[in-house]
């Protein structure tokens, strides 16, 4: 996350709220299990386009993206970002693609297959923030 954040930051394009969390026992009815996700949303004043856009990730899935009206509640589409072809991708590749939904407000041309080089890093962080409980 601090990865990625900075990546943004770098290119002028910090979020105005970031959200990272487990998804509750309930989330998934089967195996009961908690998987990570990473939300961040830039509403209107920070777009150059007519909305706002939500950025999300999810360890199982990876990316998605929402174009939002001028309330963060108000979503007019909804969609996989197909350019990032890895769910750990690296926080570059992220960002370029952030930069296309905020400042044009639609996916870039080109796609990013490559794994970010620290994804097992994250793997055992995703691990370890899934089995800690407060006492």
């Amino acid at each position: 996350m601090q990865a990625l954040e900075q990546a943004l930051s770098d290119r002028g394009i910090p979020p105005g709220i970031v959200r990272a969390d487990r998804t509750s026992r309930a989330y998934h009815q089967v195996d009961r299990r908690q998987t990570l996700y990473m939300t961040l949303i830039w509403d209107v004043s920070r777009t150059g386009a007519r909305g706002g856009v939500r950025l999300h990730w999810d360890e199982e899935t990876g990316w998605a993206y929402a174009k939002l009206g001028l309330s963060p509640n108000d979503v007019l589409l909804t969609a996989p970002v197909t350019p990032l072809h890895r769910v750990f991708a690296s926080p570059d590749d992220v960002a370029h693609v952030a930069e296309s939904l905020v400042r044009r407000w639609r996916t870039p041309d080109g796609e990013y297959g490559a794994e970010w080089d620290r994804a097992p890093e994250v793997r055992t962080t995703c691990e370890a923030f899934r089995n800690y409980r407060v006492c």
